[in-house]
């Protein structure tokens, strides 16, 4: 894996997310986004909240990567069952956190999250490879 190029999309992902965030206003926070039922402040949680579910799953893939193909299968099954209820919970935990979260605290978490790769105990650096 090219841990230069993971770092870089991480990166602009960070940057944009902050891009969006800071020099918007109370009244565009509160506004209906474009095609979905979420204001603009539900929708920039929703896509932190993308990478806060990234993090939480990286553990459980890279040991389901381990195993055998069948349990992998086994285990996509299940989550491929569980669509519509992630679906509703996905939709209702982007409502509530953009909601209640302080804008503060969004910012703290993308930069947490984007800004060091779970399990690694030092930021990313410029020298990542």
């Amino acid at each position: 894996m090219d841990t230069r190029a993971v770092h870089d999309e991480l990166e602009r992902a960070r940057t944009t997310f902050h891009g969006l965030l800071a020099p918007a206003t109370e009244n565009e926070l509160r506004s209906r986004s474009a095609g979905t039922r979420w204001t603009n402040r539900q929708l920039l949680f929703h896509m932190l909240l993308g990478f806060l579910i990234m993090t939480a799953l990286l553990a459980p893939a890279r040991g389901f990567s381990r195993l055998p193909r069948g349990f992998g299968r086994g285990f996509a099954r299940v989550l491929n069952a569980g669509t519509r209820p992630f679906d509703v919970a996905n939709y209702l935990g982007s409502w509530l956190g953009g909601t209640f979260l302080p804008l503060h605290t969004m910012d703290v978490l993308c930069d947490r999250t984007t800004g060091r790769p779970p399990g690694c105990t030092g930021a990313w650096t410029a020298n990542a490879t």
